[in-house]
């Protein structure tokens, strides 16, 4: 799903184990795809979901908007970050308590 997104590509999602209900309910509130909202997908759900994917510029435009998201950080970066602010704030807090 990420690397779709990072390119600007819509989705078409399926899936009812594990995470997959929840990632697809996140496709369909973003916009960005079509949740087939079932395990086990038919031809004709899927043929169906793409031409409309296909169809409706929507799905791309939201696709493309979180792709420009993506880019626009550097989630490692930010993350080391958080974690040096969390390191500075643990040990300024200990060098306190003694």
């Amino acid at each position: 799903m990420q690397q779709a997104l990072a390119h600007g590509v819509p989705l078409i999602a399926a899936g009812d184990t594990e995470d997959k209900p929840e990632v697809c309910a996140r496709i369909t509130y973003s916009g960005v795809g079509i949740d087939l909202k079932t395990g086990a997908p038919d031809a004709r759900q899927l043929g169906d979901a793409l031409d409309r994917l296909l169809a409706e510029p929507g799905y791309r435009a939201a696709a493309r908007r979180i792709a420009a998201a993506m880019r626009r950080h550097d989630a490692l970066a930010e993350i080391a970050a958080e974690v040096e602010t969390l390191a500075a704030t643990v040990t300024a807090r200990r060098g306190s308590a003694g």
